[in-house]
């Protein structure tokens, strides 16, 4: 039962992360650039994880953790939630949202590698189809079959944004290995991003442009920050370190396919994206990727 819940939590994860393209889309109409907005969405789900953990532990309790706990959410906050932010956009600024989407989910390669290093995990027949099958849909649905035009920083920012994804999994595992509580993962790992994030997307410009902004008053644009901050920062990080409880690292990474599959759909529903046959044949095949993953042989766990 918890496995099946915890299947549920990633895939929810991997749905609301994939709603980021309607806020950024808004947000970068209003004249915010891709660093602002990742520095808008880190910083305020850095400060609401970091109140519901106080709340949560009636005072400092979860923070009260070793050295060596806490150096692993610093190097998460840095190297995975921060890095794979800046990565992703400088790929999508270069090489296009197509190449960025699909050379972020190869995060799930470098998951399967660190599982088999680390965790002595084994790369299954199943494993492997699932991935594949995944990768294909996640290239028909961001659209490349109709072809883009790269260069070779473009790719390789993409690539090291599925590395600083892949990290998110196995830092995680690690944590906790050594403590009880993941919501205090995720509120460290959102403190220490947030403060790399601030200062890289110098947030008094932002603030500027928020009192600015013409087209939208000064009070429903912070609710719209907040409301993008839990959509794709705090409700997916809490649902996946919660589901990283009870699925391995490896499966974890391929069932957040979900999140290209979400953004697709709502950029077909609601920002009205065209759509064509192999975007249609691209959602299929991710949907087939993440019922494969979930037929276990029978008295196997996923």
């Amino acid at each position: 039962m918890k496995n099946k819940i915890s299947v549920i939590f990633i895939l929810l994860a991997g749905a609301f992360w994939g709603s980021s393209c309607l806020f950024v889309s808004k947000l970068s109409a209003l004249g915010f650039t891709p660093l602002q907005c990742t520095a808008i969405r880190i910083a305020l789900g850095a400060v609401i994880l970091n109140a519901a953990l106080i709340i949560k532990g009636r005072g400092f309790r979860y923070y009260r953790i070793s050295l060596s706990s806490l150096a692993l959410a610093a190097t998460s906050g840095i190297c995975s939630v921060l890095a794979m932010c800046v990565f992703y956009y400088y790929c999508m600024t270069m090489a296009g949202a197509a190449v960025s989407a699909i050379l972020l989910y190869t995060a799930p390669i470098f998951v399967m590698i660190m599982s088999v290093i680390f965790f002595k995990e084994r790369m299954t027949v199943r494993k492997i189809a699932a991935f594949t099958v995944a990768i294909a849909g996640c290239a028909l649905v961001s659209g490349i079959a109709s072809g883009v035009s790269i260069n070779a920083l473009g790719i390789l920012c993409g690539v090291l944004s599925g590395f600083a994804y892949s990290l998110y999994g196995i830092l995680t595992s690690f944590y906790m290995r050594r403590n009880s509580e993941p919501l205090s993962f995720s509120a460290l790992s959102f403190a220490f991003a947030a403060v790399g994030a601030l200062a890289l997307a110098n947030p008094v410009d932002i603030v500027i442009k928020a009192v600015n902004v013409e087209s939208m008053n000064t009070v429903p644009l912070v609710a719209f920050f907040i409301l993008f901050s839990l959509c794709t920062s705090v409700i997916p990080y809490v649902l996946y370190t919660a589901g990283l409880t009870g699925v391995r690292p490896d499966v974890a990474s391929i069932l957040a396919f979900s999140e290209p599959l979400t953004a697709a759909l709502f950029g077909i529903a609601v920002l009205r994206q065209p759509f064509d046959i192999w975007q249609g044949l691209g959602i299929a095949l991710v949907v087939t990727a993440i019922v494969i993953l979930n037929i276990s042989p029978k008295g196997k766990k996923t």
